[in-house]
């Protein structure tokens, strides 16, 4: 995300799905009952007037590169002379059968996200009938691990204090896999804690009904499945025309344009760069913003274009519920109360950025 100024001569169009962008750092805190839902919502309709710029709610279908249109499903077409595609990623499915009746909730779309888990929720209580909510989440990311650490308090809040859950959270890999060791010690513990079972090292081969099948035959029943594993290209990646990595996401330059030659660039999760792929994280992207805008202005006046030079370490905060969170940095693992405090910084520093909707100067 980057906070565009106005430019003289410029006409900055958004477009989006839905007018609200939901930031994911601050979905545990919301499930923890520590900040409100609208604090981790950036209004688009506020924010794009305040830009100076025009914002379409609409769903693209397709891309013509040649004669610079974006398209739509039902409406006409959007010309333009820079196209800049963020998109983000959806949880993957890889090799996974997944039954017509199969109860996965997949934690993307984010901004609908909290609506469909408590319908989910109630219908599960109802179904239960008193008895424990099974929640199975598939993912053992940092995403996965703060969900799974977070959610009993979001549960509580919604059935009452009385409320009970049975939470497993199932990984292909080790918890946090891209982490220290001792990262992954300290959120085990936590985990632990917290009475959720883990299933890691067992990859998911089937999910019907309620029910998950694991590699080499074992199951976990449940009634809740929260889908949050590794990132995969959206579908419509795939309808834009782009060449593309093996996953379906837009091959691109170091400058963030991509490879096709158009003026058309992709950054976040949407994009892969050729000479120097990077996880798909969200520190990355953020720091993407300030060079994609540059590079839109460089496209307009014909200038050469300005490489991303992505860091080579960053801050890794997971929130667990409890006031505290366990942080990563520079071959360190730690804990405590001041890490929630510092992630909680952090995150709330950044979004004043974006919810702050006064006209921009």
């Amino acid at each position: 995300m980057w906070r565009m100024q106005p430019t003289p001569g410029v006409r900055l169009t958004c477009v989006s799905n839905f007018p609200v962008v939901t930031y994911s750092g601050m979905l545990p805190g919301v499930l923890a009952g520590q900040y409100l839902p609208e604090r981790m919502e950036i209004d688009l309709v506020r924010l794009t007037a305040a830009a100076g710029a025009r914002l379409v709610v609409a769903d693209v279908c397709g891309l013509d590169a040649a004669g610079r249109r974006l398209l739509f499903a039902d409406r006409p077409a959007l010309p333009f002379d820079v196209l800049a595609i963020g998109v983000g990623s959806v949880p993957s499915y890889h090799g996974v059968e997944i039954g017509n009746d199969a109860r996965v909730l997949p934690i993307k779309p984010m901004q609908t996200l909290l609506a469909r888990l408590d319908a989910r929720l109630k219908l599960a209580s109802d179904e239960r009938n008193g008895l424990p909510i099974r929640i199975a989440i598939v993912g053992g990311g940092a995403g996965g691990v703060e969900m799974a650490l977070c959610l009993l308090a979001h549960v509580r809040s919604l059935l009452g204090d009385e409320a009970k859950i049975e939470e497993t959270i199932v990984s292909s890999e080790r918890i946090v896999p891209d982490s220290l060791e001792g990262t992954a010690r300290r959120a085990q513990r936590a985990l632990a804690r917290s009475g959720v079972a883990i299933a890691d090292g067992r990859r998911v081969v089937t999910v019907d009904d309620r029910r998950l099948v694991l590699e080499g035959g074992s199951a976990v029943d449940a009634d809740v499945i929260l889908w949050a594993t590794g990132a995969g290209a959206p579908p419509l990646l795939a309808r834009l025309g782009l060449p593309t990595d093996s996953r379906g996401f837009l091959l691109t330059a170091s400058t963030l344009q991509t490879t096709s030659g158009a003026p058309v660039f992709a950054v976040g999760d949407s994009g892969t760069i050729t000479t120097s792929p990077v996880p798909k994280a969200g520190v990355y992207a953020v720091r993407q913003g300030a060079v994609l805008w540059d590079n839109i202005q460089r496209t307009l006046d014909g200038r050469p274009l300005r490489r991303y030079m992505p860091q080579r370490r960053f801050l890794k905060l997971i929130n667990t519920g409890d006031g505290r969170a366990i942080g990563e940095w520079r071959g360190l693992s730690f804990e405590g109360a001041w890490c929630w405090r510092l992630k909680d910084y952090i995150d709330s520093r950044f979004m004043a950025q974006y919810q702050d909707y006064a006209a921009a100067r």
